[in-house]
């Protein structure tokens, strides 16, 4: 069995997501890198719906980035069951999202959250 994957990497979104008053108010740049797979016999795809959409993923993404939540852990949880129930086989997804200068006090640097989900058929 073979495994096909999609993803986009480093797309950046400007969004409200936080705990501080501040962050809800000024928002804040998040940088997303979402992967998904699914198991496949053959790698000849000719129609886009024999394929995983990443113009899907930009959308899902899109949405749930636009809704303001405290954390992060929220935002690629949000992400990852809407990935599950638009994809049908999906055998493992990765989400990846990092808050651009959080309001820490650092100069540079992000934070971060990933989660990793191998999903049994």
């Amino acid at each position: 069995m073979r495994e096909y994957q999609v993803g986009l990497e480093g797309v950046r979104f400007f969004a409200y997501h936080g705990l501080f008053p501040e962050e809800r108010i000024l928002g804040n740049w998040f940088v997303l890198t979402v992967r998904v797979a699914k198991k496949t016999d053959s790698f000849t795809f000719e129609r886009l719906d024999q394929t995983i959409d990443y113009g899907v993923i930009y959308e899902i993404s899109r949405e749930v980035m636009a809704e303001p939540v405290d954390l992060l852990e929220t935002v690629v949880s949000r992400i990852a069951e809407r990935l599950k129930t638009s994809f049908e086989g999906l055998t493992r997804l990765e989400i990846q999202l990092s808050k651009e200068q959080p309001p820490l006090g650092m100069l540079q640097g992000k934070s971060s959250v990933s989660i990793i989900e191998q999903i049994d058929l």
